[in-house]
């Protein structure tokens, strides 16, 4: 439907107005259009473009919407009512619009980025790659149009993993458009995950000077300052993006645990400020309450818990944590009833079911935790913890295939390391990584959220690190791997076993840090969530672990394997198997295998690397 002849004269006086950037005049002509034909999309799609400008989005997708009917065939109504939809949230509408916009111009550059951006947010990231190739492969009508092409390519690059070619990709976007902040922010968090920090620091410094201002650029620079070991400024910077929002969860989350490791003792300051500032809001008591619990402060948590509760009763984590706070606590009545509800409200997470495992273990109730503990495998095969949980429930109940499962004499195999090339023997390079690894231990405490006690963890994948030494470790680490993997493969086959159904020639480090206990220190028991395969790789250690007795404690500082980190009635789940450390010395073993070390007292470090392993593809 096109404007009637009559109206002709009074739609060129509103876009005359509208070009003159008098925008009451314009909209006052465009509403007498209305009323002489009052589906008229051109002057829908006008009146539309009002509304957002003032900010009633619904408005002005109700515009867009009658402008379509009118008009099945206009592109630039459908364009901006699929953007228009994004914002307001309606994601179907918005995929729907952007698929009617392309069928009408299907090779449409513009379009076809818009919709590989709603696919990229929507996880859907093969579509988007596709639609984002036919876009560049379309002559684009501004060099910034193909920029933004190419930083929704590095993207996801980056989201697959390919790290490198999202940086190439971005330093092609870069060269289209030098003085695009986003682009340099986008920069300085891929040199960040490429373990770069000062290459981060200079992109991100770039971006904010090119007058990026976002709470999200303060945070990724204060992760960038951590990493550079200067934890003041990562402080500072955290603050800043809290002065921009205050209600930024991540940038809450990693001020409390920077301050936690700095040794404040008022860590959760910054929460306990957001709590009071939005009092509805049940984020920043839920962030407490997670990091308290994993201080092992149950008797907060539980109250964080509860006030997270009361703000959000259907969040099924929320309900989650507050079970296992009063678990520990040993209010099992209490804990289950928290626990039961978050099993109704999230019936498919793998996590509320292995929490409602283990409550029902403390609280002796074992054929009820061997059921949930095998709903949590149901949910995800491949969950670590809901293995660790099953087993655990499988020995206490006195079920063989527990033995079938963790079988300690097999799993855990123990490697001596040979030196690498150049060095005349572990010894002489062990001293030298130590060096290596002390320089990147910056912090006073342990994160608040591992199992380490009285010691420091290093930040970052390690293995991702440009240290000569940690590098040489790694080849030696990865054959014993090769070798480890290739005894499972000799082993008789399994689809049922959750460490050999995934036996793989090829395989990734997920994880990988250096852990430093002083005198005290130990790892309590846990297991790794996020692994297939685990490790322990001893540099330095002090002479009584050698000894094996500290004259208070047999076996100080070894590792143990087959004790759980809760107490289940009547059941004695002590330790299956203990292993003495050895500088030079690896020990790989499957990440469902309940582990810890037991704590030594000496003047001399404990000095490990430690890593996670998992198949590739």
């Amino acid at each position: 439907m096109r404007v009637h002849p009559s109206l002709i004269a009074l739609m060129q006086q509103g876009l005359q107005a509208r070009r003159e950037g008098r925008s009451a005049a314009a909209q006052a002509v465009f509403l007498q259009v209305l009323r002489a034909q009052p589906e008229q999309p051109d002057a829908l799609v006008l009146l539309a473009e009002a509304d957002q400008a003032h900010g009633d989005l619904p408005a002005a997708a109700a515009k867009l919407q009658r402008a379509v009917r009118a008009d099945p065939q206009l592109l630039v109504a459908w364009s901006r009512l699929a953007s228009l939809l994004e914002d307001l949230d309606r994601i179907a509408e918005a995929e729907r619009a952007w698929a009617q916009a392309l069928r009408l111009q299907p090779a449409a550059p513009q379009v076809l980025y818009n919709r590989a951006r709603l696919l990229q947010r929507l996880g859907r990231a093969t579509e988007a790659m596709q639609d984002l190739n036919l876009a560049l492969q379309q002559p684009a009508n501004t060099a910034l149009l193909r920029a933004r092409m190419l930083q929704l390519q590095a993207l996801l690059q980056e989201d697959a993993g390919a790290l490198q070619s999202a940086l190439q990709t971005l330093e092609q976007a870069l060269q289209l458009a030098p003085e695009r902040a986003a682009l340099h922010h986008n920069r300085g968090v891929l040199l960040q995950r490429l373990a770069r920090p000062a290459d981060a620091l200079a992109a991100h410094d770039r971006a904010m000077a090119l007058g990026l201002q976002s709470a999200d650029a303060e945070y990724n620079r204060g992760n960038t300052l951590q990493s550079l070991g200067r934890p003041d400024a990562a402080l500072a910077a955290y603050a800043a993006a809290l002065d921009r929002d205050p209600q930024h969860a991540l940038a809450l989350f990693d001020i409390a645990r920077l301050r936690w490791r700095m040794g404040h003792a008022n860590f959760t300051a910054e929460l306990d400020a957001a709590s009071l500032a939005a009092p509805a809001s049940p984020l920043a008591y839920g962030i407490k309450a997670g990091l308290l619990l994993r201080a092992g402060l149950h008797d907060q948590a539980g109250a964080a818990f509860q006030e997270a509760v009361s703000r959000s009763p259907g969040a099924a984590g929320y309900h989650d944590g507050l079970g296992q706070a009063l678990s520990r606590l040993g209010r099992f009545d209490a804990a289950l009833i928290a626990h039961r509800q978050a099993v109704t409200l999230a019936p498919q997470q793998a996590a509320t079911h292995i929490s409602h495992a283990s409550t029902l273990l403390q609280a002796g109730r074992l054929a009820d935790a061997t059921c949930a503990a095998r709903t949590a495998v149901q949910c995800d095969p491949l969950d670590q913890q809901a293995w660790a949980m099953l087993g655990l429930a499988w020995r206490a109940t006195g079920d063989p295939r527990e033995a079938w499962l963790n079988d300690y004499a097999r799993h855990v195999q123990v490697f001596d390391l040979p030196p690498p090339p150049g060095w005349p023997d572990m010894a002489s390079f062990n001293r030298a990584l130590a060096a290596e690894l002390e320089a990147m231990h910056t912090d006073a405490e342990a994160p608040i959220d591992q199992t380490l006690r009285h010691g420091s963890q290093t930040l970052g994948n390690i293995f991702e690190q440009d240290n000569p030494l940690v590098q040489q470790l790694k080849g030696r680490i990865a054959e014993a791997i090769a070798a480890y993997i290739a005894g499972l493969a000799a082993l008789q086959p399994d689809s049922d076993h959750p460490l050999l159904r995934r036996k793989s020639g090829s395989w990734r480090f997920s994880d990988s840090w250096s852990s430093r206990l002083r005198s005290s220190g130990f790892h309590t028991q846990h297991v790794h969530p996020h692994g297939w395969i685990s490790s322990c790789y001893y540099v330095d250690l002090p002479g009584v672990i050698a000894a094996g007795n500290d004259g208070q404690r047999a076996q100080a500082g070894w590792i143990s394997f087959g004790q759980p980190d809760i107490v289940v009635p009547d059941c004695a789940l002590r330790v299956q198997r203990s292993d003495q450390p050895r500088a030079g010395r690896l020990l790989l073993f499957p990440s469902f295998m309940w582990h810890g070390t037991v704590p030594f007292e000496d003047a001399r470090q404990r000095l490990t690397v430690a890593f996670d392993v998992v198949p590739a593809g």
